[in-house]
């Protein structure tokens, strides 16, 4: 009876706060053999899989007046509410590529939902198994100063 009322709790204080939970999708692509850095032709790669998305979500370019460490490229959505973000950078040995979304209901819009099936299937072609999909429950325990 307990852990049904705390269940019921806990989902209803998720339901209240639905229109604070971020959809995040984070990938890394690691340097090919024992390259040590990400090479400069990943990055190009990185750069034109994103531009792709940015230009079909009319994202602005904001890399210049970004002040994130070793950034690659960051677009956003400039003329909403609830704009859609999508950055690269390098970290160590790999390339780190986050599409972040705060909307305004629960769950994956289909813009964000068509942008994040688009850069995976990008980058598993580009990529192979360099490229790999950071999984949530690591993604909420390594957070950076990107965002």
């Amino acid at each position: 009876m307990i852990k049904e009322k705390s269940l019921s709790l806990f989902l209803g204080l998720l339901l209240l706060a639905g229109c604070t939970i971020p959809n995040q999708s984070r990938y890394t692509i690691s340097a090919p053999g024992r390259a040590g850095a990400p090479v400069a032709a990943d990055k190009e790669s990185v750069k034109e899989v994103l531009q792709t998305v940015a230009s079909q979500l009319k994202m602005k370019d904001m890399t210049a007046s970004s002040l994130a460490p070793n950034l690659i490229v960051y677009y956003q959505q400039i003329d909403s509410n609830y704009p859609v973000k999508l950055m690269a950078w390098t970290e160590g040995d790999k390339i780190v590529i986050e599409l972040s979304h705060w909307p305004e209901t629960i769950g994956e819009g289909m813009s964000y939902r068509n942008s994040r099936e688009y850069i995976e299937s990008e980058l598993k072609t580009r990529f192979g198994d360099r490229s790999s999909i950071v999984a949530f429950r690591n993604l909420a325990a390594h957070t950076t100063n990107h965002h």
